[in-house]
């Protein structure tokens, strides 16, 4: 995880920063994109004194590997066959299946909703939200169907501060916590949606707090964008982004069959079956 603190002397061409050295004449020659450099080879600082692109030799690897890098520069051949695609391969595969979840936590809300009308269409005793007047009909509607939309809302704000996010905690830290956060919501799901009388203003803070998921591309691509080189960089962000959006096929076709699904419990009501609590406890076990 390469963090702020870490990159003052051995990062290089950091997301295509400029690397300047001087010339003979000492006038300032740009590589920007003719960069190269062996590891263990010079490097000029800002200042113009050498330094060395040290070995990350104890960050590959998948059993207990160390978790800050000693240098990175992804535009660097020699270190990128070495060490770099390893680390950053392992980086990539525990970022996909974080943003999956992520991506199926923010929009569970949309098929949550869509159960809990139809077992409230044949059943007014189920869910009647009394803590919100006891809407009926399209005003019941209506309210429903803003969990979705406080989701949506939570989402695409907290992009904003998650997409500079990794420079500021480290890329480890945001997958980590992340997947902490999108916990919380779906127990708060899973727990309300057990009673008929879940209180609505319950099911609002756990739509809120799902925002988390949609924040997490932001971060999620930033983070992934920063381990590979920009030949490989549409490679690295199309399967992190890809493989992610996932998330969104997972709650629309798997999230209703478990909602469907009794598991050994008895209905809520005689005159319908349904238990939308189980959209809570699938996702939980996933993040």
């Amino acid at each position: 995880s390469p963090e702020q603190g870490t990159r003052s002397k051995p990062f290089v061409l950091q997301h295509g920063k400029a690397s300047t050295k001087m010339s003979s004449d000492d006038s300032p020659v740009d590589t920007t994109d003719s960069f190269e450099q062996e590891k263990g080879a010079d490097i000029e600082t800002a200042d113009g004194s050498p330094t060395k692109l040290a070995s990350n030799a104890a960050s590959v690897g998948w059993a207990f590997p160390k978790v800050k890098l000693a240098s990175w520069d992804p535009e660097n051949e020699h270190q990128w066959k070495t060490e770099g695609n390893k680390i950053a391969t392992r980086n990539l595969l525990a970022s996909i299946p974080n943003l999956t979840c992520a991506f199926g936590v923010w929009l569970s809300w949309s098929v949550i909703v869509s159960k809990i009308q139809l077992m409230h269409d044949k059943d007014p005793t189920l869910f009647p939200f009394q803590d919100w007047g006891s809407p009926t009909g399209k005003q019941y509607k209506a309210l429903l169907y803003t969990l979705p939309a406080i989701a949506g809302l939570s989402g695409g704000t907290l992009r904003i501060p998650n997409s500079f996010m990794t420079q500021v905690s480290g890329g480890r830290n945001v997958v980590y916590n992340t997947s902490i956060l999108l916990t919380i919501p779906m127990i708060i799901t899973a727990a309300a949606l057990k009673s008929k009388n879940c209180p609505f203003n319950i099911l609002l803070v756990a739509a809120l707090l799902s925002g988390v998921g949609g924040g997490a591309f932001a971060s999620s691509m930033s983070n992934i964008s920063f381990y590979y080189p920009r030949r490989r960089q549409g490679y690295a962000l199309g399967f992190n982004g890809g493989i992610g959006n996932l998330g969104v096929s997972i709650s629309q076709l798997i999230v209703p069959i478990c909602m469907s699904s009794s598991f050994g419990k008895g209905p809520m009501s005689p005159e319908t079956d349904g238990w939308p609590n189980h959209a809570g406890w699938f996702w939980w076990p996933c993040c």
